[in-house]
C-alpha cells in the first residue's frame, strides 16, 4: 500500500499548521506564566495564529466561517491597540 496522496501537504495546510503551532506554543506559554493574559505578546500571537489560519482556509471554505475569523482578529486587534495606549503600565 502506498500512501503518498496521504502525505502531500499543499501550501495552505502548511500556512494553517504554523497558525496552530503558533497558537497552542502561545497557549502552553500562557499555562506556564512565562506571559500574562493580559500583555501585547498573548494577543499579538493569537492575531497572528488567527491570521495565517484565515490565510489558510481561502480555499474552499464557508463564507460564514472567514468572517468569523476576521471577527476575532478585529477583536484581538482592537484589545492589542487599547493594550498599547493603555496609561497604567
Amino acid at each position: 500500500m502506498v500512501f503518498d496522496e496521504y502525505l502531500v501537504l499543499s501550501p495552505s495546510h502548511a500556512i494553517g499548521c504554523v497558525g496552530v503551532l503558533i497558537f497552542i506554543g502561545v497557549h502552553i506559554l500562557l499555562n506556564s506564566r512565562k506571559i500574562g493574559g493580559d500583555g501585547l505578546a498573548f494577543f499579538a500571537g493569537n492575531t497572528v495564529a488567527a491570521a495565517l489560519l484565515l490565510a489558510s482556509n481561502f480555499g474552499n471554505v464557508h463564507l460564514g466561517w472567514i468572517l468569523v475569523q476576521i471577527a476575532f482578529i478585529a477583536v484581538a486587534m482592537t484589545a492589542m491597540i487599547s493594550r498599547f495606549f493603555d496609561a497604567t503600565e
